[in-house]
């Protein structure tokens, strides 16, 4: 086998003395999914070359300011699921974080990897649209800021940059209301109960006072060739009371907005009959 040209660096300013040749730079810390892509044959070594960027320190770490919990693109989900701050801000995020493969995989994966890699699939693309998550990323024309939503151009694809790699990820902070509580959940179907890729997937979070909603947003996974936000269906349901009739009428629409395909994981109409009843399972556990 011919492997692709690999560079390792120390400090982001390091890309910008990288001559690629043209090719397509991947970047690689916890190499979950890049052993995969060598081991199939999914990346060419002519046409690809590899950047190591698990020595930069700046890309690790879980901080807030006043405005922002901030994850460093190489955050775990392990780190993740360990985080007050990530508990107290993001908590669909840890709801994620908890089912996210296996412990083995949690230790290495990190957020920036999952959110590069853009799978319609990716556990955390749901969770981080209904946070409201931003995307930094660095490349040789500086810095630059993105909402989750708009890093993804389709299947495996974003509207990054070659060479522009994720640093970090921006949750911003909400007020919390009197007697509401922030509150989040992810779940998802799949082939088994661990170590699973979705077949479909629900992540909702908001302000929560038992079963009155004062804000909430909605997104679902792997039922489109992007993560997609239920925001009709959000907002249909900010400020009122959470009933059986209700949810039943919300999951209607959330069957309306999902535009599943057939591939070897699952089949369009398997993920057409499930996403609703996902929803109402996760919108009834969050009201509890």
């Amino acid at each position: 086998m011919i492997y692709p040209e690999y560079f390792h660096i120390d400090g982001l300013d390091d890309i910008k003395k990288i001559d690629s040749k043209e090719k397509k730079v991947l970047f690689i810390a916890g190499g979950t999914d890049m052993m995969c892509y060598l081991r199939d044959g999914l990346i060419d070594a002519g046409k690809n070359c590899i950047i190591d960027i698990g020595s930069v320190k700046e890309l690790y770490g879980i901080s807030e300011d006043s405005d922002y919990l901030k994850i460093g693109a190489l955050a775990t989900f392990s780190n993740i699921l360990e985080s007050e701050l990530v508990k107290k801000w993001a908590p669909a995020l840890v709801s994620t974080a908890e089912t996210f493969a296996t412990p083995q995989i949690r230790n290495r994966a990190t957020i920036g990897g999952n959110i590069g890699n853009a799978s319609p699939a990716g556990d955390s693309l749901p969770p981080l649209a209904v946070h409201n998550a931003k995307v930094v990323a660095f490349g040789k024309n500086g810095i630059r800021t993105l909402d989750i939503i708009n890093v993804f151009a389709g299947p495996k694809r974003t509207n990054l940059s070659n060479g522009e790699v994720i640093t970090a990820v921006l949750i911003p902070k909400i007020n919390i209301l009197k007697n509401f509580k922030l509150k989040g959940i992810f779940l998802k179907i799949g082939g088994r109960k661990t170590h699973i890729i979705s077949k479909v997937s629900v992540a909702i979070a908001g302000l929560f006072n038992g079963a009155e909603v004062n804000s909430i947003n909605i997104a679902l996974g792997a039922v489109g060739p992007t993560v997609i936000k239920a925001d009709k269906v959000a907002g249909f349901l900010n400020g009122k009371r959470i009933t059986p009739e209700l949810i039943t009428k919300c999951g209607e629409e959330i069957t309306n907005i999902a535009c599943p395909i057939s591939d070897f994981r699952s089949t369009a109409l398997y993920r057409s009959e499930v996403i609703a009843p996902l929803f109402k399972e996760a919108i009834t556990k969050l009201v509890k």
